[in-house]
């Protein structure tokens, strides 16, 4: 999913906290297929991390593995042009699993299976390009390195502002206005056009130990240790030209670089229950994921000034911080009138006002406060349903994620849409499964914010997916 982003104060804010706490999972075929909803239906390994309890529902031993082929594309608006671009994942590891089921001798008292098990999913992908150009009348980049700079002492300024107005500085971007301490554009005039690149690459992923426990087909019982793993790399590439001017700048290009990791742990319980065969009713809960990153970072810029070109990078820059993601709970119904279909629903909360960073040499409180003003509880709603012609399955699902934005933010209107389709072939010992997903969301971007703020970017975002999974059981 795509996040509001934009050139910020430092490296890290409460954009990335929100980043690796927004799951829109990717998991086996058969899942994607009905929009991932299996919470209570079960016996997926997409959703031993949803809930655990779902894995008391196999009966056997079973390997799969799921690989898939992604094409993201995104639609720029920006002071009235718009612009494309796209980004492909040709070989991505949505899920990889083991699970064994033990059956007891006598199932007709208590204890019928122990399961136990572990799996590789896909949380989250992150990656997404992003193309915005458009010609500026009322500010420009420099005017927010200005605004950043001014209040301190040129002199100091590597040692305040080492990544952002200090690169301005160097490279004549900014001029004294009237002392040491204030500052304006070296510009000549507006009137510049501006463009961006945004690449953004890596994934949110996570690895899996659950147990579950099968009572006479009636009540199942899971839990489940998550490892959660994060890489993500981001470049920012925003340049701005001018056409016949005398003085100043005739084109800038500033450069800001980001490559993320970082690992986190949670825990999940979760109870499924079947009052009868054709009916299961699921919960489950999740305690926060504690994750600790760490960020690597740095900024270089260049400015064309007459025949001679000025340029300037920074220091590298690294930071160790801790990020609570929020609690999140979910509950499913599955129905199975007859040996031909099949039903499921899923809901899922997580609560993005919660969310906690902390750093034993910064304090966050500003990001805190963003957090408490902008971000709000999260819902998703998904239905899937499967309909089974002998060996053949054929799967529909859709899904609906809620924007994490609170009313009064510029993305209260992102949420997120997916509708997926699948089919799947299975006998007693072999299965083959097949999904394509069309997710889609929109939001609005910011080149630089803060005392000087850019015009907003509408994007458009929409993930075209194919995905397979090729397993057995035995």
């Amino acid at each position: 999913m795509a996040v509001l982003l934009c050139l910020s104060a430092v490296a890290q804010n409460e954009t990335d906290a929100l980043r690796y706490s927004f799951y829109i999972p990717n998991g086996t075929a058969r899942a994607n297929g009905m929009a991932g909803s299996f919470g209570a239906l079960g016996a997926d390994p997409s959703v031993i991390g949803f809930n655990p309890a779902s894995m008391g529902v196999y009966k056997s031993t079973q390997l799969s593995f799921s690989p898939s082929f992604k094409i993201n594309n995104t639609e720029s608006s920006y002071l009235g042009t718009k612009n494309r671009d796209f980004s492909a994942n040709y070989f991505d590891i949505n899920e990889a699993s083991f699970v064994q089921a033990i059956e007891r001798k006598n199932d007709n008292i208590g204890l019928t299976y122990f399961i136990w098990g572990f799996s590789y999913n896909k949380l989250n992908k992150f990656s997404e390009n992003v193309s915005i150009n458009g010609v500026n009348d009322a500010n420009s980049i420099s005017d927010w390195f200005a605004s950043r700079a001014n209040g301190i002492n040129y002199q100091t300024l590597s040692d305040n502002d080492p990544f952002y107005s200090h690169l301005a500085w160097e490279t004549y971007i900014i001029d004294p206005d009237g002392d040491d301490e204030h500052y304006v554009t070296a510009y000549e005039k507006y009137g510049e056009n501006q463009s961006q690149r945004l690449t953004k690459k890596g994934s949110l992923g996570e690895y899996n130990i659950a147990m579950a426990f099968n009572f006479m087909h009636k009540i199942f019982i899971g839990a489940d240790l998550g490892i959660q793993s994060v890489n993500y790399k981001q470049t920012i590439i925003t340049e701005e030209s001018l056409d016949n001017v005398t003085t100043g700048p005739k084109k800038v290009t500033f450069n800001d670089y980001v490559v993320s990791s970082g690992a986190g742990v949670n825990f999940k319980l979760g109870i499924l229950y079947s009052p009868i065969e054709q009916l299961r009713f699921g919960a489950a809960i999740h305690t926060p994921t504690s994750i600790s990153m760490k960020d690597r970072y740095n900024t270089s810029c260049s400015a064309h000034l007459g025949d001679s070109t000025m340029s300037y990078s920074s220091p590298e820059g690294e930071f160790e911080y801790n990020i609570l993601s929020p609690f999140r709970a979910n509950a499913s119904i599955c129905y199975i009138p007859n040996e031909n279909i099949l039903l499921n629903f899923d809901y899922d909360l997580a609560n993005y006002n919660a969310i906690k960073m902390r750093s034993e040499s910064y304090d966050f409180a500003s990001e805190t406060q963003n957090i408490i003003n902008n971000y709000k509880v999260g819902h998703c709603m998904k239905l899937g349903i499967e309909y089974r012609l002998g060996p053949l399955n054929i799967r529909a699902g859709g899904a609906y994620y809620t924007s994490p934005y609170k009313s009064s933010s510029p993305n209260s209107n992102s949420s997120t849409w997916l509708a997926s389709a699948g089919l799947g072939f299975r006998t007693n010992h072999f299965f083959f499964d097949i999904a394509y997903s069309y997710l889609q969301n929109s939001y609005v971007y910011y080149m630089y914010e803060g005392l000087v703020t850019s015009d907003p970017s509408k994007i458009k975002f929409n993930r075209n997916q194919i995905s397979f999974t090729i397993g057995c059981r035995f």
